[in-house]
């Protein structure tokens, strides 16, 4: 069965991973991590987190950051996990939904709503899939966050976290 997106999701950048991670994972739960080639999604390629999933104990590490969100976040956290931040970074208080996205074993959708003024948000939509090398567990997630559709908008300015992040039903 085909995942369902939210009719809140509208970035082009989102909408086409999904169609591509609903073609590639052929009727499974989820594609393999080496299903996914690079040349079929290069547009996609500089908005792409790749996560490994580590299962005991929990942990995300960064393996790939593209090059659109390392500009966007003002620096690249390819290596780090989520247990052992850089300094300064909230990115601990991520486990638990990492954890949930992991267990959901489907596509999950978000938005980050990040407040710019006093009465202005910037809403950038998320796109979180997951990747199974045996077919049972997730041991990746491909994600793709749009802030390119928020131009003139760095989160590196106003460091967003769990807060501003909210999961679409």
């Amino acid at each position: 069965m085909a995942s369902q997106v939210p009719p809140a999701i509208t970035s082009a950048l989102v909408l086409d991973l999904h169609a591509y991670w609903n073609r590639i994972r052929a009727g499974r739960f989820a594609p393999r991590w080496s299903d996914v080639q690079p040349g079929d999604i290069k547009h996609l390629l500089p908005y792409l987190i790749v996560g490994q999933v580590e299962h005991d104990p929990f942990d995300l590490r960064y393996r790939i950051v593209g090059t659109a969100v390392v500009e966007a976040f003002g620096f690249d956290f390819t290596g780090e996990s989520l247990r052992s931040p850089s300094p300064g970074s909230d990115a601990s208080s991520w486990l638990g939904i990492y954890r949930a996205f992991v267990d959901r074993r489907a596509p999950v959708f978000g938005q980050y709503r990040v407040p710019v003024g006093l009465a202005e948000l910037r809403v950038v939509d998320v796109g979180i899939f997951p990747l199974s090398s045996d077919g049972r567990a997730v041991d990746r997630l491909i994600e793709l966050e749009d802030w390119h559709a928020e131009r003139g908008f760095w989160p590196r300015a106003l460091r967003p976290g769990v807060a501003d992040f909210s999961l679409l039903p």
